[in-house]
């Protein structure tokens, strides 16, 4: 196993001696830093920091972006081309971090409470990211103490470190993980060409379906004007055929069918012969007058 010290060297005047006061002591090589991933990894694991049920989802339509990266990198400039490409009117912090060498460590953790702090509630959301490179180069996004940084955000957060086959620990505790820097970016906002077209497809999707609707309610609207006609005309016949029959029971009609009614003076209609007696005068009503007669 090969290790690296790292310390303030002394000497002493009366002995000559050389002596190391020793600050860090860090494992180095590929195959150490790679047994050094694993045993960290499993101990995360089971703690938890890597669980998919506790990761957030992404804002569809983020306004106000963190970066938290090398700002000479290549990567901050390919994510900020993707992003103003893809949609407009974005606000962005840039979080400018050193992203390899003995202060990268510090320096992203730094960058993350600082978030955390100041602008947790400012944030949609967070890119944390940095090119490719070798193990060595990623080291600090293997480092504990990034990832319960990035564990304990409360923002979500986008991890792109490295290329596609680069997985550090950091990605895995954040909450999406992004292939390269460029697909970070397109991870967190929509393309304007797509929404545009799925704008159109739901207003054309709309639009037939209020057309359908106006369709059937136009054919009960008929339907029901033409049941209504239907009935109206069967309604009116009954009508007239009532207007008819009650003509015909006017007593003017019957008198002008040759009938007469007679009555005495006092206006009681005579049904009988018997209810006249001899002396009587008695009115004859006919279709166009009267006639004032004695009973003899």
């Amino acid at each position: 196993m090969e290790i690296q010290v790292i310390g303030k060297p002394g000497l002493f005047v009366k002995s000559g001696k050389f002596h190391l006061r020793v600050n860090k002591i860090q494992v180095v090589g590929a195959g150490s830093l790679k047994r050094q991933y694993e045993l960290l990894k499993a101990k995360l694991t089971k703690e938890g920091l890597f669980d998919e049920a506790r990761k957030r989802a992404l804002p569809h339509f983020p306004k106000r972006i963190g970066i938290v990266t090398s700002p000479d990198a290549a990567a901050y400039t390919d994510v900020l081309r993707i992003l103003k490409n893809r949609w407009a009117g974005l606000e962005i912090m840039l979080f400018p971090v050193t992203v390899q060498g003995a202060q990268a460590v510090s320096s992203v953790v730094q960058a993350l409470q600082e978030i955390n702090h100041s602008y947790s509630k400012q944030l949609d959301v967070v890119i944390l990211t940095r090119g490719g490179g070798s193990m060595e180069d990623l080291q600090a996004f293997n480092d504990e103490a990034v990832v319960r940084a990035i564990f304990g955000l409360k923002v979500p957060v986008v991890a792109a470190i490295g290329h596609e086959r680069d997985v550090t620990l950091a990605e895995l505790s954040a909450d999406v993980r992004a292939s390269t820097p460029s697909n970070a970016a397109e991870q967190v906002v929509p393309d304007k060409a797509d929404v545009i077209q799925q704008l159109k497809v739901a207003v054309a999707r709309q639009y037939r379906a209020l057309t359908n609707q106006h369709q059937l309610m136009t054919e009960r609207v008929n339907h029901a004007v033409v049941s209504m006609s239907q009935q109206t005309g069967k309604y009116r016949a009954l009508v007239e055929h009532l207007e008819s029959l009650l003509h015909s029971y006017n007593p003017k009609q019957i008198l002008e069918r040759g009938y007469s009614i007679t009555r005495t003076t006092t206006g009681t209609v005579l049904t009988s012969t018997k209810q006249s007696q001899t002396g009587d005068e008695i009115e004859t009503v006919l279709a166009d007058g009267s006639i004032t007669s004695t009973v003899l």
